[in-house]
């Protein structure tokens, strides 16, 4: 009988903490950056261990956020793989969020991005796992394109990359 009631007190305050506070808010808009990666895009990434090609299908599954999948080809040492994930806005936070993962044991993060809702262009900083390396990508989307620059040290050494898509 415990156990029930102190599931029942602990339900009923689940659902107080998520039930909207005060006022209701307005419905936000989706975000142009994540209006823009709703579809089918052909990528290609050229870093310092060559070039790889990968496909990803984008949906919208609420104003604020867009999930994906992709066939990501090999890279270096990396054997082609699937990858997934999902990348929202944060009204509150003024935020893009990206965090994602693929086939590969141990390949998983999250990155963030400080910008604007009618941001077109932003800079993510991995955010977890901690990233000693410091790794920043800057994105920049138009309604056909994306671009990607990204820079790391890797070994103490200064790495720079660039990726481009074509929405399809």
């Amino acid at each position: 009988m415990k156990s029930r009631l102190f599931l029942g007190f602990a339900l009923v305050a689940a659902l107080v903490m998520i039930a909207p506070s005060g006022r209701a808010s307005a419905a936000m808009a989706m975000p142009a950056a994540l209006a823009t990666l709703v579809g089918s895009w052909n990528c290609s990434y050229t870093g310092p261990k060559g070039t790889s090609h990968s496909t990803y299908t984008i949906s919208k599954i609420s104003d604020l956020w867009v999930q994906g999948t992709g066939d990501e080809g090999a890279y270096g040492d990396r054997p082609a793989h699937k990858a997934f994930f999902m990348i929202g806005y944060d009204p509150k936070k003024h935020m893009y969020v990206s965090m994602g993962g693929d086939t590969l044991a141990g390949d998983y993060g999250t990155s963030t991005a400080a910008a604007a809702a009618s941001a077109m262009k932003m800079t993510y900083v991995n955010s977890y796992p901690a990233d000693p390396t410091h790794e920043k990508d800057v994105w920049t989307y138009t309604p056909t394109t994306i671009t990607i620059a990204s820079a790391w040290t890797e070994k103490g050494k200064a790495m720079t990359s660039k990726g481009s898509c074509t929405k399809q």
